[in-house]
């Protein structure tokens, strides 16, 4: 017994004395961040971000990080177009400013996008550094309602899925995309567009999970496409009204009685009337608490993000925040999306680094194409 043993520590020892511990650690190297995108068949319509890293334990203002004197410019491959961005301040670009004269003007709306063609984003900053990122504009994506059939409640109850017309919105210019964002209700109604209707339910069957009852369903070619990106833009958000009746509530206002107390002052007064209110369990853990604004007033951020890979993708009550008119936007986005997001974007490993499409650099450029349609959530 004594002799295997001794065997062991022998052999252990050799084992050590043959493998390598040694870590080597990396040396720090400053490097430009960069965030940019572009949507096809519109002009450019995002910012781009231009900053620069810190090491961990440097003493520095995230304000300090941005860079403001870079030059910024994207280029189409295939024709050889350059569209330069101008410094907004706070490290963001843009290709007019408020300055900008009506050459620059023109040459920014004539930039558009176009579907399947390759980009280039150039920086180079004020030190001489550079970074380049490509991105392919992705293809259409065929969408069109999809029917779910039937959805089976967990007590048993059968309702079936509703559908609606999602192509209430096909090729809208991005004058009129502005005209509809600046005055959604008239827009809507001098262009006479259908905008059907779904109800927006409480309850087991509803408001549980995921897996809870769709309104409906969307259906598009995802084979096609790595990641779509939904976006639920709620055009009426921005309601004010008083706070709602609420005849069970001992809560209670002179002139109106019981009430929803939403900012929990104990006066009926103006709150974001059309937000979708609910401080059950399970939304919470859904859902998260309200963020609030500095006068107490609850709120969603608006719009609200969601990636998915599968379709027909079931449209729930998770997808919304607020009452009234939305527009939805649904989004084929370029393989360097993907690739960045399979990575660790929002920072749950410290040492794991989103793969970039900036070589030397850190960031994402990114393109997409858009597909947008509206609706009415309305109450129960």
């Amino acid at each position: 017994m004594n002799q295997k043993f001794l065997q062991i520590i022998v052999l252990c020892s050799l084992l050590f004395q043959s493998c390598s511990f040694e870590d080597s650690e990396k040396s720090y190297e400053e490097r430009l961040v960069v965030f940019g995108s572009i949507s096809a068949n519109l002009p450019v319509i995002d910012t781009v971000l231009v900053s620069k890293t810190a090491e961990i334990n440097e003493d520095i203002n995230a304000s300090q990080l941005w860079i403001n004197n870079a030059d910024v410019k994207l280029i189409d491959d295939s024709t050889g177009s350059i569209l330069r961005y101008y410094n907004l301040g706070s490290g963001r670009y843009f290709p007019i400013t408020d300055t900008s004269g009506i050459q620059t003007y023109d040459k920014y709306l004539n930039f558009v996008i176009r579907p399947g063609s390759t980009y280039k984003l150039v920086v180079i900053s004020e030190m001489g550094d550079s970074v380049i990122a490509t991105t392919t504009v992705p293809t259409e994506m065929n969408m069109r309602s999809a029917d779910l059939g039937q959805y089976v409640c967990p007590d048993g109850t059968v309702l079936p899925v509703d559908s609606i017309d999602i192509k209430n919105l096909e090729n809208l210019s991005f004058a009129e995309l502005m005209q509809l964002y600046a005055n959604p209700i008239n827009y809507v109604s001098e262009n006479n567009i259908n905008v059907d209707s779904v109800v927006y339910r409480f309850g087991e069957c509803y408001t549980k999970s995921f897996a809870s009852y769709p309104m409906f369903g969307v259906d598009f070619d995802s084979e096609n496409y790595e990641t779509i990106k939904i976006l639920t833009y709620a055009l009426e958000a921005n309601k004010i009204g008083l706070e709602p009746l609420d005849t069970l509530s001992s809560i209670l206002d002179p002139d109106s009685g019981g009430f929803f107390d939403y900012n929990f002052n104990g006066i009926r007064d103006s709150v974001l009337v059309n937000l979708i209110y609910d401080t059950t369990l399970g939304f919470r853990i859904w859902k998260g608490q309200y963020p609030r604004l500095t006068n107490n007033i609850p709120y969603r951020i608006n719009p609200w993000q969601w990636n998915i890979e599968e379709a027909p993708t079931p449209i729930m009550w998770l997808y919304f925040d607020y009452y009234g008119l939305q527009l939805m936007t649904f989004k084929a986005t370029s393989e360097s999306y993907f690739n960045y997001f399979s990575g660790d974007p929002v920072g749950q490993n410290i040492y794991l680094l989103p793969d970039s499409n900036f070589e030397d650099g850190l960031g994402v450029f990114y393109s997409s194409n858009e597909y947008r349609f509206l609706l009415n959530v309305v109450r129960e």
